[in-house]
């Protein structure tokens, strides 16, 4: 009960229903809204202050914290800020991180993976362009390519967001951001594979990039058109 308390109030808190600065409210309000016990409050406030949502503070209450205090890489904050229909310009921050790791963990894997890894990284490209598109089994091959790159970088702190960038690709599949992969996108992919089964660092690390740029603009295609039909629906 405490994580569904959690995630309601986190979900208000990144869509501005509870601004910074602003003092959440008092204890009994929030048992009573959600039929839940003192300790469930107690335990889903602490969740949010780890999280970098929320600080709580004798005699005052629980505040929500700057947005600059939140912990973005968190995989609940992000699901939240995704799920509360996000502006665009987060969208374009979330890309933005992601063409600042992956092309450089591509280009690492060049240099570095495995022939194991080279081998997973084959089977991966086999389930992208195999799999029919936009399934389970599509997905989860796509999920493990970027994950093997990140993996075949042995580098531990690019390997460390491995878990982050797993959650925004699971996410935006999730969230129907994702349009049906198109052929453009399959062969990215193979160039990227092609590039670090060859062992071109920078051959890798562009292709990377082309891939992510092409995939940032899927995204905002499949936004604005979904946006369309809204505006238009009875």
């Amino acid at each position: 009960m405490s994580e569904i308390v959690a995630g309601t109030i986190g979900r208000r808190i990144v869509s501005g229903v509870y601004e910074p600065g602003q003092t959440l409210p008092i204890e009994p309000r929030i048992q009573e809204e959600f039929g839940v016990s003192r300790t469930a409050v107690r335990e889903a406030i602490r969740l949010l202050s780890a999280k970098g949502l929320t600080v709580s503070r004798p005699k005052i209450g629980t505040r929500v914290r700057p947005t600059s205090d939140w912990n973005m890489l968190d995989p609940d904050v992000l699901h939240w800020q995704i799920d509360q229909n996000p502006s665009e310009s987060f969208i374009h921050s979330l890309f933005e991180m992601r063409e600042i790791i992956e092309p450089a963990a591509a280009a690492r894997a060049a240099e570095r993976a495995t022939r194991d890894e080279i081998e997973v990284l084959g089977v991966a490209m086999d389930g992208i362009q195999n799999e029919v598109r936009a399934t389970p089994e599509q997905v989860k091959a796509d999920i493990l390519f970027h994950m093997t790159l990140l993996e075949a970088s042995r580098n531990p702190m690019l390997r460390s967001v491995g878990a982050m960038i797993q959650s925004t690709l699971e996410i935006t599949f999730s969230m129907g951001w994702r349009t049906v992969m198109g052929d453009d996108a399959i062969v990215q992919h193979r160039d990227v594979y092609d590039a670090v089964r060859e062992r071109k660092p920078d051959d890798a690390f562009l292709a990377m990039r082309r891939l992510l740029r092409n995939s940032k603009g899927n995204v905002f295609d499949a936004i604005w058109i979904n946006r369309d039909k809204a505006e238009h629906s009875p």
